[in-house]
């Protein structure tokens, strides 16, 4: 689990610090943030999967492109580092720094000016690359009659949700094979223990009546998903884009969940749901954390906040919530922690956290009362 992040001059953040839980979740204004602490995650975990070569590219981070590195480099920037730390243990022990230097030979990549210390964390700890760490990027793939197959990984849905279908039919077929590879008791709301099943109930849990179906074709190397709400079964392309947003989360999670040590990134997981489904994805991730995983949650829905401290408010865990609220200062982040009480309400509401139908209620109530 990711105890801390640390970040120095990293984009609009000239300095964050912050604890993080099971779930976190960061919310607030456009521009303020909450995307950047997720992708200096994923820049600090390439640079120590890419450390023999002593340098970053920043071009392809997990899956995203960051840009170049001069404009990652905070805007108020101060001094000629830019450094990010991951401390993975309560005792301080496991710690993961990055110092980064720009690169005069090459525009597209930071020099690792720690190498040496980066070096002997890896050699005593290497926990930073034996855990699972899962990113679905906010723009996911939409419907498609066909999607690829990941040769490469069976376990991971893509940055875009674009393997979902393939992960599903290698998770079951390695459940044929291995019994003991399951969920957790939690996480099994299906009477079929097959992976498969249970994601389908996950799906219409959220988005109710909705079944299932999932085709590998390995000789064209491409997975065909079907779903149904009455009648036949069509083609995602004959639906909204939600079923086709929100599936590759639920995959995730549930196999993240199967795992030790997984880290769950998920940027909008409400993107095209009816407000009862975001809710419920808020309650379902919530779940999930409850169940071992980490989750980091960059969302703009108050469902999605209002369904997860509910499910864990009922599972009387509300200590394994945090929510950390950003909003700009000029060209500068500045955040504040939001705390779940035990019964599941917030701790305290600032300025401009979902407040927005408040006001516009109470203009729609002034203009009333003149009218009158």
């Amino acid at each position: 689990m990711i105890q801390r992040i640390e970040l120095e001059n990293f984009k609009c953040h000239r300095m964050f610090r912050e604890d993080l839980n099971n779930i976190t979740i960061l919310t607030g204004g456009n521009a303020a943030g909450k995307s950047s602490v997720i992708q200096a995650i994923l820049l600090a975990v390439r640079s120590y999967q890419e450390l023999d070569r002593k340098c970053v590219k920043t071009s392809n981070v997990g899956g995203v492109n960051l840009g170049l590195p001069a404009n990652i480099i905070s805007e108020n920037f101060e001094g000629q580092e830019m450094k990010i730390c991951l401390r993975m243990s309560d005792c301080g022990s496991d710690v993961y720094n990055v110092v980064y230097r720009l690169d005069d030979l090459d525009e597209t990549s930071f020099k690792l000016c720690n190498y040496d210390e980066m070096l002997l964390a890896l050699e005593a700890h290497e926990s930073i690359l034996r855990g699972d760490i899962y990113y679905l990027n906010a723009e996911r793939l939409g419907p498609r009659i066909v999607y690829d197959m990941n040769n490469d990984r069976s376990d991971y849905v893509g940055v875009y949700g674009e393997y979902t279908g393939y992960v599903i039919h290698e998770t079951d077929k390695r459940q044929r094979l291995n019994p003991d590879f399951s969920l957790p008791e939690m996480l099994k709301i299906s009477a079929i223990s097959r992976f498969s099943a249970n994601c389908e109930e996950w799906l219409q849990m959220i988005i109710p009546g909705t079944s299932l179906q999932c085709v590998v074709d390995t000789e064209k190397n491409m997975s065909v998903l079907k779903f149904q709400n009455d009648g036949d079964y069509y083609l995602p392309p004959a639906t909204g884009f939600g079923i086709s947003y929100v599936l590759p989360i639920i995959v995730q999670a549930l196999l993240a969940g199967m795992k030790e040590n997984a880290v769950l990134l998920v940027e909008n997981p409400e993107a095209h749901l009816h407000p009862y489904s975001q809710s419920a994805i808020g309650k379902f991730l919530a779940y999930v954390a409850a169940c071992g995983v980490q989750i980091i949650v960059e969302t703009h829905s108050e469902h999605v906040i209002d369904g997860c401290r509910l499910q864990l408010a009922c599972l009387k865990k509300c200590n394994l919530m945090k929510t950390i609220f950003f909003s700009k200062n000029y060209q500068e982040s500045v955040y504040r922690n939001i705390a779940t009480l035990e019964n599941g309400e917030l701790e305290n509401w600032p300025e401009g956290f979902f407040d927005q139908k408040r006001m516009d209620l109470r203009k729609l109530l002034e203009m009333r009362k003149c009218a009158e």
